[in-house]
């Protein structure tokens, strides 16, 4: 008799232990994600090409979407694009010169574009930290040959208002492209049917305001000033090793992206990314 209630209370234990985790993490993923915002498994158009175009700033902030382009990558018929318009010679780097450091940073965005199944990376050399300050008709006309070249169905970039979290480089990315797309959308035969920005949920924000120095010190106070609402989300926990696999390739950045994405480095990439299970985009056209 003592050996089943023995047994019992230790099944009882153990159903405690495996079932609280699970409670745990269905909570916080309830917690930080917008279960309102209608949730897609693509975002290519139909009958389109499946061709996309990602248009960012540095090396790196690929990481806002990785997990939408693994997924997209993995469509019938894609081709995945990723480009940047510098090579993020700026960052700190202790011992590092720019050229050095822009050399190792090109192999890193190379080795996530591996990872996430991107078909093209492409890099240029606009100076880092230095965007807002450019050539802007050099800038755009950089993005528009892109378009011509690869012709995509999708573009997707930052917003033009914050650049994701308040960095200048990557709100002035978000500028140019949307320049770009809205002069050129109506013309005949222009390849882009969709354009979206990558943006977070309030509930998202609140969080990352809370958790990341970087969102606390550069996110505007002022709500109306924030990112733009999404529209659409796609899930990404099924590829949760590939986005941490994609984090991972940029070494120089491990600093950086502690900051921006605290904790991911700590835990499980299937615990993590079930908890940040999905990524958000607000649809432009």
């Amino acid at each position: 008799m003592r050996l089943t209630r023995r047994n019992k209370i230790l099944l009882s234990v153990l159903a405690c232990l495996l079932v609280l985790p699970v409670v745990t993490v269905f909570g916080l993923n309830r917690y930080v994600n917008d279960t309102s915002v209608p949730l897609t498994d693509s975002l290519f158009p139909e009958s389109a090409p499946k061709r996309l175009l990602a248009i960012f700033a540095h090396p790196d902030d690929e990481i806002t979407v990785a997990g939408s382009l693994r997924r997209m990558s993995e469509e019938a018929d894609a081709e995945i694009t990723i480009a940047y318009l510098t090579r993020g010679e700026a960052a700190n780097v202790p011992k590092t010169s720019l050229s050095d450091l822009a050399q190792r940073r090109t192999v890193e965005a190379d080795n996530a574009g591996k990872v996430l199944g991107a078909d093209n990376v492409e890099l240029f050399d606009f100076r880092d930290s230095g965007l807002p300050a450019a050539d802007a008709a050099e800038a755009q006309k950089t993005i528009s040959n892109l378009i011509d070249e690869y012709r995509p169905s999708v573009v997707i970039s930052f917003d033009d208002r914050v650049g994701f979290y308040g960095h200048p480089d990557h709100a002035q990315v978000g500028v140019w492209v949307k320049t770009v797309l809205n002069t050129r959308r109506h013309a005949p035969d222009f390849p882009v049917k969709h354009f979206y920005q990558a943006t977070l949920p309030e509930s998202m924000i609140s969080v990352a305001k809370d958790l990341s120095p970087t969102f606390r010190d550069m996110y505007p106070t002022d709500p109306a000033q924030g990112l733009p609402a999404p529209t659409v989300a796609m899930t990404i926990d099924s590829v949760a090793s590939e986005k941490r696999a994609a984090l991972d390739a940029h070494v120089s950045q491990v600093t950086v992206l502690q900051a921006v994405q605290p904790g991911y480095d700590k835990l499980p990439s299937w615990i993590y990314f079930r908890i940040l299970s999905r990524e958000y985009f607000t649809q432009v056209f």
